[in-house]
């Protein structure tokens, strides 16, 4: 019995970092702890160059787009380090690309504002440059609440689509704001424009406590993004408990070669494939919900309409959604405007 080809519009890759992208040859990766590794990052960022940043990111976004991505959300950090070349140049790779891929940008405060006060003008500055989104980290200032709510509140005056949050990455219970962010979000009425990505102390507090957060999340409209390379140091959220609860949950590449993550395909399959093993979605419906994960629409409309504009084709050998996940393949074919590729 033949098995049927597969035709999609593409995957979505909602997390992502291009501007710090392929660091690593160039870089030597050492592994430190992360906040050694942060330091070295911001050692490279003061150095980075419009052209720098412009042709790294082109870069992974080559190895995503060979892979069959056709729509990606990228944070772009937004500091005195680096000020607002990185936009400027994923402004610049979004409109040459325009024609084979969806690019959305958030800009992004990785050092916090305690750090770099000045941030908080630098992203306000920025949410003018176009439509674009605003994001945070609640680990990169003493007080994280004081964190979320500042960017809540510039994301307000900025008028930002949408509303992005690094949310416990440690892992670590003492870290855990899920609930701060959900609440925040709850009570400005803007749940369903905000995601948290990682969510990873949700894995290590007790299970009446997540459940309480989750219940948190899913009253409020939030959207979770999971990025499973994260494995490597922390436990993934509980993303079946989410999808239960009725979580819209997409999968981000995350970091690729750079000082977070020497590694990274920007194969979307693959991320998927390592969350399947991790947290163990081998029944078929499982094997599909992560399927589902890499083709959700974006909430972001004009983002789904430009998507839906998009005149391209992916087209895999094989619809056996078991197959794709078990062996993560390039796709046989792509057309990108007018342009056509075979693996």
């Amino acid at each position: 019995m033949m098995t049927k080809a597969w035709q999609i519009r593409g995957f979505s890759n909602e997390h992502a970092h291009l501007d710090k992208g392929m660091l690593v040859p160039g870089a030597v990766y050492s592994d430190a702890p992360a906040p050694v590794r942060g330091g070295w990052t911001r050692e490279h960022k003061a150095r980075f160059t419009k052209q720098d940043i412009y042709e790294r990111a082109e870069a992974a976004l080559q190895l995503m787009l060979q892979y069959g991505t056709t729509y990606i959300r990228t944070h772009v950090d937004v500091d005195p380090l680096v000020g607002l070349k990185g936009v400027e140049a994923l402004l610049e790779l979004q409109s040459n690309y325009a024609d084979q891929a969806v690019i959305d940008l958030t800009v992004f405060n990785q050092e916090g504002f305690e750090r770099y006060p000045e941030t908080g003008e630098l992203l306000a500055e920025a949410l003018t440059m176009g439509r674009i989104g605003i994001g945070g980290h609640t680990l990169t200032d003493e007080d994280g609440q004081a964190h979320i709510r500042r960017i809540f509140e510039l994301a307000e005056r900025g008028d930002a689509p949408w509303i992005e949050f690094h949310t416990d990455e440690s892992g670590r219970p003492e870290h855990f704001l899920l609930p701060a962010i959900a609440r925040e979000a709850g009570a400005r009425g803007v749940g369903s424009r905000v995601y948290a990505i990682h969510c990873n102390s949700l894995a290590n507090v007790s299970d009446d406590a997540a459940q309480e957060a989750i219940g948190l999340v899913a009253n409020a409209g939030l959207h979770v993004i999971v990025c499973p390379t994260a494995i490597a140091t922390r436990a993934i959220t509980r993303t079946k408990a989410l999808h239960a609860a009725g979580v819209r949950i997409t999968l981000g590449s995350d970091n690729m070669s750079d000082l977070f993550n020497p590694l990274g395909s920007g194969n979307m399959l693959g991320y998927a494939q390592l969350l399947a093993y991790v947290q163990r979605f081998y029944e078929p419906q499982e094997q599909q919900t992560l399927i589902d994960m890499l083709l959700a629409e974006p909430i972001d409309s004009q983002a789904s309409h430009r998507l839906a504009q998009l005149d391209a084709e992916v087209l895999y050998s094989t619809d056996d959604v078991r197959q794709l996940l078990a062996h993560a393949p390039r796709p046989a074919a792509m057309r990108r405007g007018a342009a056509a590729t075979s693996s």
